[in-house]
């Protein structure tokens, strides 16, 4: 046995981790557009919010604009979360001062109506724009702001019979108290798909394709960010599945939940397109949230975890979160910020050091004045950006046909 004696934890390194103004990976990540809360939260209330290691108060004003604002009011620092939305923006409850959703100063009740003082005074906000459902916020230096980036896949599910829906909060299965780079990185890491989700505890998802035991992962950087594709001989000896996952820095994800599809005599293959886009969301250094926008078929609910996933356990007990742990377990047994020194990476790890490679060159180019990869300036690209995330399901040995085909 070798002894643990002398053993010292290396120092956490805080390049990829640290996430507040001025960090490395907190500059990198306010280039980017980053959920903040649900549209349908923003109704006769103001919602406090934290995000980057940042307190905001987000709210929509009479007219339907929504703000994000800093939270304290700048007149003697009460919470805006207090205050009282109104036609032209929001109020604070201790001396009335009202700001509209760019921080502008529109009323100081208490002053003498001769006075200017409320064009000296600016309230710190940031950019907001909504879409499906969900309030995106940028924290970034206003002169850098990017196109809002729309996936092409969102774009099809909106000609599509069905629904679009927007979800935010603790993900199911998925950690909360730790750095978003442990969630980041679990979706880039699909080996632990067989392992974690499967063999050790049970199937956590309902389809046979997600307990396939891959015979070959490739992993590929891109113009957004990067993706891996999954192949793996199916149950009954005659099929092969390829599934296909991509990162759009610097934390959107587009991946497939799926039920395994039919086994009609005489299909070649099936082709099923992402129907779920996953956004990381960065509380501060030791926490963090999931937002998805998820289309739903016509008559379809759910997007169908296992009998095991946290949702559905029979027990929430320690005892059984050991036995059948799942992501949340996992990301959060790294530790509230993963000791990198402690890692013995190996090569199943190639998606994780892909994706800190990409992460680290990221900060280096913002580091040089350029932007990041991910930022695409030209807004009609913007607005439809191509993804390959999806699955493809073969009956018989022929060519696989590509995940955006059909």
């Amino acid at each position: 046995m070798r002894s643990a004696y002398g053993f010292r934890v290396p120092e956490i390194s805080p390049e990829l981790t640290r996430v507040g103004p001025g960090t490395p990976a907190g500059e990198l990540l306010r280039r980017y557009w980053h959920p903040i809360c649900l549209s349908a939260e923003l109704a006769d209330l103001p919602k406090r919010v934290r995000i980057l290691g940042e307190d905001l108060v987000a709210f929509r004003d009479g007219q339907g604009r929504a703000g994000v604002l800093f939270f304290r009011c700048a007149h003697r620092g009460t919470s805006l979360e207090y205050g009282r939305v109104e036609e032209q923006g929001l109020r604070c409850c201790y001396h009335g001062w009202l700001y509209d959703v760019e921080g502008n100063v529109l009323d100081m009740p208490l002053e003498p109506p001769t006075s200017t003082y409320k064009s000296r005074v600016q309230q710190p906000g940031y950019p907001t724009h909504e879409f499906a459902g969900l309030v995106f916020v940028y924290m970034g230096p206003p002169e850098q702001i990017p196109p809002f980036p729309v996936l092409d896949v969102v774009n099809s599910w909106s000609a599509a019979q069905g629904t679009i829906k927007a979800t935010m909060g603790i993900r199911t299965g998925g950690a909360y108290n730790c750095n978003w780079l442990q969630a980041q990185e679990n979706l880039m890491d699909p080996l632990h798909l067989t392992w974690l989700h499967t063999a050790h505890s049970g199937p956590q998802f309902p389809s046979e394709l997600y307990g396939a035991w891959p015979s070959e992962v490739v992993y590929e950087e891109t113009e957004m960010g990067m993706k891996f594709t999954l192949v793996a001989p199916l149950p009954d000896g005659r099929r092969e599945w390829r599934l296909t996952w991509e990162l759009h820095m610097p934390m959107t994800t587009a991946l497939l939940y799926s039920e395994s599809p039919p086994l009609d005599e005489g299909t070649e293959a099936v082709v099923d397109r992402t129907r779920n886009i996953f956004f990381c969301v960065p509380v501060d250094d030791t926490h963090h949230l999931g937002a998805q926008v998820r289309w739903y078929p016509e008559g379809r609910s759910d997007y169908g975890r296992g009998a095991l996933a946290p949702a559905n356990r029979p027990d929430t007990s320690y005892e059984y979160t050991q036995r059948h742990p799942d992501d949340k377990e996992a990301q959060e047994g790294q530790g509230e910020i993963a000791n990198h020194g402690l890692e013995h990476l190996a090569t199943s790890d190639r998606g994780v050091i892909m994706c800190r490679r990409i992460l680290r060159e990221a900060i280096r180019a913002i580091e040089a004045g350029n932007d990041p990869k991910g930022i695409i300036r030209d807004p009609l690209k913007a607005r439809n950006i191509p993804t390959t995330a999806g699955s493809v399901v073969t009956y018989r040995a022929q060519a696989v046909p590509s995940a955006t085909s059909g």
